[in-house]
């Protein structure tokens, strides 16, 4: 069914509540903007599927208590962008998510399975790609981009059911409940102070310089939210480090920098040196701390020794290690030991892993006591 009004929304969810689950999916666009825009919601039970247009009903709020903690179960198929653009209407949330990208994922068919192949994987079922990269903001929309759509949940109950029972055959169903709760879960947007913390080459950069990047960075996510533009649209990395580090004072040295984009230079110019002024003009005693520099290469070995020590623990869970320990979970891991010793690097072990990997994650760090204690005086020699 095509919802294109309040009434027909109103009179379709007393079936949508019902749904256990609740198949879910979205399409929308996101090519110049910094937020998605919302082209369509898809509903499935297994035995229909509902298009809801938000371009033809001026108010989603009518869906809002069955997307959210209070109605059913849902199941997504890689859930993070539609958690993404239903966040204004849900900002709580979705409640129960259960994913069956992640599924497939401790299945042992890859991290990162498209919906088409997970169908030819599981059910041996082909479905079109053609209508993916649709303009799903323009209207009508043709029966090709409603039948994909609708395909997009139709599958989505059976995917689910026959990925549950593989799970639950291996004794894996607890800890993919668990993996959902800890992964579907709404990302706030970052606190427009502390993104310079995440630039790559923050830690090259002394505290007055450091200074001049958090000024503008902090500018960048503000305008970047406020203009509904990409951030890169405004500012790439490179072009902030460049300001950081050379901090320009009149335009002809602001267009000089590598990569920035001329009309910000024209548009935002004057703003941008006013910002590099007042961040330069600041006492030192309001300069950010310089960040320790990344771990040395021969890291290496201790991330090879923690993945070689836990395929035991893979092996025992019936797990793939690429689920189990994820590379930047290993990053995190060992960074915390090194700047606040062992006990910090297991803390950073979260959710149903910490009931698995803390003794064999501990056996290696100690193993390696010495280099960690060299590494964290390298990194915080000059901090």
């Amino acid at each position: 069914m095509y919802i294109a009004s309040a009434q027909g929304l109103e009179q379709s969810l007393p079936r949508w509540h019902q749904a256990a689950p609740l198949a879910l999916d979205t399409e929308f666009i996101r090519v110049d903007t910094f937020f998605p825009r919302l082209g369509l919601v898809q509903l499935g039970d297994g035995q229909g599927e509902a298009l809801v247009d938000p371009l033809a009903i001026p108010s989603l709020q009518a869906l809002a208590p069955l997307l959210g903690p209070s109605g059913p179960c849902k199941v997504l198929h890689a859930c993070s962008e539609d958690l993404e653009v239903l966040s204004p209407l849900v900002p709580q949330g979705l409640g129960v998510i259960h994913d069956t990208q992640i599924a497939l994922a401790m299945l042992g068919e890859g991290l990162q399975v498209g919906y088409q192949k997970a169908l030819q994987l599981m059910l041996g079922i082909d479905i079109p790609k053609d209508a993916s990269r649709s303009d799903w903001l323009a209207r009508p929309l043709s029966v090709q981009q409603c039948d994909y759509a609708a395909l997009d949940v139709r599958h989505l109950p059976a995917l689910y059911a026959a990925a549950r029972e593989r799970l639950q055959v291996r004794e894996l169903w607890p800890l993919f409940v668990a993996e959902c709760a800890e992964v579907c879960r709404p990302v706030a947007l970052p606190d427009p102070e502390l993104v310079w913390l995440d630039h790559p080459n923050a830690w090259r950069l002394p505290p007055k310089a450091l200074a001049v990047l958090q000024t503008l960075m902090a500018w960048r996510e503000r305008e970047a939210v406020a203009r509904d533009v990409p951030r890169g649209h405004l500012l790439k990395p490179l072009s902030l480090f460049e300001m950081a580090r050379l901090q320009p004072r009149t335009m002809r040295e602001l267009q000089q920098i590598d990569e920035l984009n001329p009309r910000v230079a024209r548009r935002d110019g004057e703003a941008l040196l006013a910002l590099i002024a007042d961040a330069t003009s600041l006492p030192p005693s309001e300069w950010p701390m310089p960040l320790p520099m990344p771990l040395p290469r021969e890291a290496g070995r201790v991330f090879d020794a923690l993945k070689q020590s836990l395929q035991p623990v893979a092996e025992r869970l019936q797990l793939p290690m690429e689920v189990l320990w994820r590379k930047r979970l290993a990053e995190q891991v060992v960074l915390a030991a090194v700047d606040d010793g062992l006990e910090a690097g297991l803390a950073v072990i979260p959710g149903w892993r910490a009931g698995h990997l803390p003794d064999a994650v501990a056996g290696v760090l100690n193993q390696h006591r010495d280099a960690l204690a060299a590494w964290r005086k390298q990194r915080h020699a000059g901090v």
